[in-house]
């Protein structure tokens, strides 16, 4: 499975994020607070949401005010993921 995108709304630091073809091997480089462990704090909360529950993922993180990003309690937040990944023999794409 090869993650090709990665789009992010009103997770934490990240408002409006949309990052694109992302290499196998990735490094994250950042000053502190630029959001290098938000960004994977996305794939633990994914994580969280399908092992137990969106309620119990953003209780772990102390609520959903403190998920949301600053200022935008009342918007909506979106995880968007694309991979490849093979699917009946046939290398698909999957959102």
């Amino acid at each position: 499975m090869k993650i090709e995108s990665i789009r992010l709304e009103n997770f934490k630091a990240f408002k409006n994020v949309h990052m694109q073809n992302i290499p196998n091997f990735c490094v994250v480089v950042g000053a502190n607070g630029s959001g290098k462990t938000t960004l994977f704090d996305v794939f633990g909360f994914l994580k969280d949401c399908l092992t137990y529950n969106v309620g119990k993922a953003f209780q772990s993180r102390g609520g959903f005010r403190e998920v949301i990003s600053r200022g935008e309690e009342k918007g909506t937040l979106l995880i968007e993921l694309q991979f490849r990944m093979p699917i009946t023999d046939i290398e698909r794409l999957v959102t």
